[in-house]
């Protein structure tokens, strides 16, 4: 893999969902103590409190809704985990790709390397998740073995690092599979430097259609997929329901 892609996975970080009577009765014990001084910079104004847990975890509350909160059992994690996320940020914004394009600014990638990757993706997919070389291949089933190994992968590290390792080789994949699906053509493109920028897969007899093959692993990956959704499953909603960007609904039918 390239450059872009060695970066190490960082586990995820301890957490739990806490109801919110949980939290005021560790506020009157004293085990949680409203420090809105820890609020990051960036996230100053959001509709959140900041609670210091027994002096080593840290609690986010919404104050909004249902006043239920995420405790992350070490405060230290927490700061580690929001360090990337700024980091992150900061590259994207220094990037410069389309508003539209396929990926995330800090996700810097060449069309080049993107264009060697797709023929090969079934195979480094296999060696990234220990998967037998027989097993996948650039059909529909293939997608719910890559599923299940990913998914493996998720269970254990920040989500954010593992799109920046893996969303571009998974969408290459996912983005084959379609191709040869519909028979279809790639259509790539980079900007000046000759970074990747956007990426679809094109049907031939209709033209008029495009498919973004990045948003079946997006969708998974942000929480946005149902539950119990897997790649195949987003492989097909983009083929047959959500993913033309030129169209008509009717063609795909949809009321």
């Amino acid at each position: 893999m390239k450059n872009y892609n060695n970066i190490e996975m960082m586990k995820k970080p301890k957490t739990k969902q806490v109801k919110s009577k949980q939290i005021e009765e560790w506020i009157s014990e004293g085990r949680a103590v409203l420090r809105n001084d820890l609020t990051p910079e960036h996230l100053k104004g959001w509709p959140d409190n900041y609670y210091l847990f027994d002096d080593v975890g840290l609690i986010i509350r919404d104050t909004i809704e249902r006043k239920n909160g995420i405790l992350y059992e070490e405060y230290s994690e927490y700061l580690i985990f929001s360090a990337k996320n700024r980091e992150r940020a900061k590259r994207a914004e220094q990037s410069s790709i389309s508003p539209d394009a396929s990926f995330p600014g800090y996700i810097q990638v060449t069309v080049k390397e993107f264009e060697t990757m797709i023929a090969t993706s079934d195979k480094l997919l296999a060696t990234e998740f220990s998967i037998s070389p027989d097993v996948l291949d650039y059909s529909m089933p293939s997608l719910i073995y890559l599923d299940k190994a990913i998914k493996k992968v998720l269970r254990k590290f920040d989500y954010g690092d593992f799109d920046e390792k893996y969303a571009v080789l998974i969408s290459a994949y996912c983005g084959e599979v379609m191709r040869r699906k519909i028979d279809g053509t790639w259509k790539i493109t980079g900007n000046a430097d000759g970074m990747l920028n956007q990426i679809l897969v094109v049907e031939k007899n209709n033209p008029e259609y495009s498919y973004r093959p990045q948003m079946p692993i997006a969708l998974i990956l942000s929480g946005d997929a149902p539950k119990g959704s897997n790649l195949k499953i987003e492989v097909d909603a983009q083929l047959y329901k959500y993913g033309f960007i030129k169209g008509n609904e009717e063609h795909y039918g949809i009321k």
